[in-house]
């Protein structure tokens, strides 16, 4: 007699595949999108499908709930005490979850509910939940798998502002590098940061001042820089500026936030000479004369403390106190001397000022002339001859 192998082979892999097939189908529904630590009362519908092609009597789901679940329900051993659907049993403080006894026909399935509370304590991640179905003196076992999403919290590591400069002034071009890190449990899909200036005299050298990042997983930091510039006539003071946070993580959720932040303009005074006089305007040797020296600040900031002190081999009052001198103000310093020789008199006038950027002492050379006291005969005698050159063109008419 022949065998048809390939007959037998084929009866074989049908038997082993009929063995091994499931006898259940189980599936699960929250009632919530995703658990959090501190849910309560979150639905779990458990959802038994028969796949066999028989009846399957007296099934009966049993779920074990561990750490960090628990049942919502009050314990009890009676069935038919509660109302709801599912029941509980509990041994030693930890519950578990059972139905009443029901059947099911062949392909169909059979809903039951579940109530389950989260631990506040719960960690970010996945559990295992196993189960037990009895049916028929037999049983058949499997788990499900419940995710607890964390906390999502984005936190500013740092907002700095970096320049050519140790300080922002107006005029200048500088950036504001933000760093962020992802210090919640879960991951961060697409994240955009907008830094939005309240005042118009910020402005962002980008069309837009936005960055977006994407896919910032826990403890992830990332840097950002975008750069503004401030108006050369900007008023030198605090600037805020709106820091705006959104974000979507893992769980779908959208976020939105915004933080105060800014910059702070320091102002640079320029201190410069805009006019120099003297009172008498023709300084004689070994006369008092009176020096003003015309101070202006042509700076982006305010000049404080402002003094002038005038070396030079000139004897008087050489120090004069100017206090604050304005952006764009000026002030006159004044001198009283004494000129002791004829010739050019030169010195250094050093103004000395505070301002946002430090103290500073700069120096301008000063030329004095003063004029030889001889000089003072020159006039007279220029009259007499005036004088007389008239008397004689006066006789010599007469006399014709």
């Amino acid at each position: 007699m022949k065998i048809n192998y390939k007959f037998v082979l084929l009866i074989i892999l049908v038997s082993a595949g009929i063995a091994s097939a499931q006898p259940f189908e189980v599936t699960t529904v929250l009632s919530v999108p995703h658990l959090t630590p501190g849910d309560r009362n979150i639905g779990l519908e458990f959802t038994i499908q028969n796949n066999q092609d028989t009846s399957i009597g007296n099934v009966k789901a049993y779920l074990f709930l561990r750490y960090p679940f628990s049942a919502s329900l009050s314990p009890n051993n009676k069935l038919g005490e509660i109302s709801y659907p599912g029941y509980l049993i509990s041994s030693a403080g930890s519950g578990d979850e059972y139905t009443p006894y029901f059947d099911l026909p062949p392909k169909m399935s059979r809903k039951t509910f579940f109530k389950i509370d989260v631990d506040r304590g719960a960690k970010y991640g996945n559990y295992d939940l196993p189960y037990t179905i009895f049916y028929d003196n037999k049983e058949y076992n499997g788990k499900i798998t419940l995710t607890v999403k964390g906390n999502t919290l984005i936190e500013i590591k740092n907002v700095s502002v970096e320049s050519n400069n140790s300080q922002v002034e107006p005029g200048e071009v500088f950036k504001i590098r933000v760093s962020l890190e992802n210090v919640g449990d879960n991951e961060i899909k697409w994240l955009k940061l907008s830094l939005n200036p309240k005042d118009k005299a910020l402005i962002p050298l980008s069309s837009d001042s936005e960055i977006i990042f994407k896919d910032i997983p826990h403890d992830s930091i990332r840097e950002s820089e975008i750069w503004f510039s401030l108006e050369k006539d900007a008023a030198v003071k605090n600037y805020p500026i709106d820091l705006e946070l959104t974000y979507l993580d893992e769980r779908g959720i959208e976020y939105n936030e915004t933080k105060l932040v800014g910059i702070v303009a320091s102002g640079r005074a320029n201190m410069d000479i805009a006019k120099k006089t003297t009172e008498p305007a023709l300084i004689m040797e070994n006369s008092p004369f009176t020096l003003t020296i015309k101070i202006e600040n042509t700076g982006t900031g305010d000049a404080k403390g402002v003094t002038a002190r005038l070396d030079s081999s000139l004897a008087g009052d050489n120090l004069a106190y100017l206090g604050e001198i304005k952006k764009d103000d000026y002030s006159n310093a004044l001198f009283t001397l004494d000129s002791d020789g004829s010739g050019k008199k030169s010195g250094i006038l050093h103004i000395i000022y505070e301002d946002d950027f430090g103290k500073h002492d700069i120096q301008k050379e000063i030329i004095i002339v003063v004029t030889p006291a001889k000089s003072q005969n020159l006039l007279p005698l220029l009259i007499g001859i005036i004088a007389i050159a008239i008397i004689v063109f006066y006789l010599k008419r007469r006399k014709h």
